[in-house]
């Protein structure tokens, strides 16, 4: 490589975890096809998929939620733990709220169905490795609004929940930012303020409404109507 010619950025590290032999090759087909993305590893159950994390250390996994042994849910929970930076893409066929709730509060990045598309699975991917934007399916999103909040979760009697939660008027526009898959570059570009303070809009978003993570945040601020959810838009 010639002087002063810069370095390329490196690729991001994929597993995909799937029981199905078909579904495994057309993933890690999907994905590496693209430069900035390289397959590391294939395998057909959590167990697997686990010891090899450790051992090649993967920005993202790809993990079915239907799998032989210990399922998805629980293998994104160990994954998670052992590796808060491996963002954890759950993929089904069929998702339901509870499984979409649980996968979330498991610490997933997201939760997609397998009739995404090879363009927006990809997409989602980088968004995960990104870890600052939200990675969720519409329909997913829609089922969860459609079901209502959690036991945990009260609606404001007075269907002011923004003021309930002491929302300020900026913290709203970043909310829906965010609810919009914006990174905080793109949002503080939108708002004319700087990445430091969309960051601490985040922050004080997250404590209000007692979530951990931007896709918490974003399924929240759906179930709560503080956000309308998008309504056939591709992820993410």
């Amino acid at each position: 490589m010639p002087r002063g010619t810069p370095s390329p950025a490196p690729s991001t590290r994929v597993l995909v975890c799937d029981d199905d032999p078909i579904v495994r090759e057309a993933l890690a087909a999907y994905l590496d096809r693209e430069g900035d993305l390289e397959v590391v590893a294939v395998e057909e159950t959590a167990e697997a998929a686990l010891t090899r994390i450790e051992e090649l250390e993967p920005e993202v996994v790809l993990m079915d939620l239907v799998l032989p042994g210990m399922d998805g849910i629980a293998a994104t929970s160990a994954i998670v733990e052992r590796r808060p930076h491996t963002s954890v893409l759950v993929l089904t066929t069929f998702g339901t709220e509870e499984q979409a709730r649980a996968a979330l509060g498991g610490g997933a990045a997201g939760f997609l169905l397998k009739t995404t598309s090879a363009e927006a699975l990809v997409a989602a991917v980088r968004a995960a490795r990104q870890e600052a934007v939200t990675v969720l399916s519409p329909v997913i999103a829609a089922n969860i609004v459609a079901a209502g909040p959690a036991e945990s979760e009260e609606r404001d009697a007075d269907g002011d929940a923004a003021a309930a939660l002491g929302l300020s008027e900026r913290e709203q526009e970043v909310l829906a930012a965010v609810c919009r898959a914006s990174s905080n570059a793109e949002i503080a570009q939108e708002l004319g303020v700087t990445e430091s303070t969309v960051k601490s809009h985040v922050t004080a978003l997250n404590a209000k409404l007692g979530c951990r993570s931007r896709i918490q945040l974003t399924v929240r601020a759906f179930a709560l109507g503080l956000v309308a959810p998008p309504s056939g838009t591709p992820i993410p």
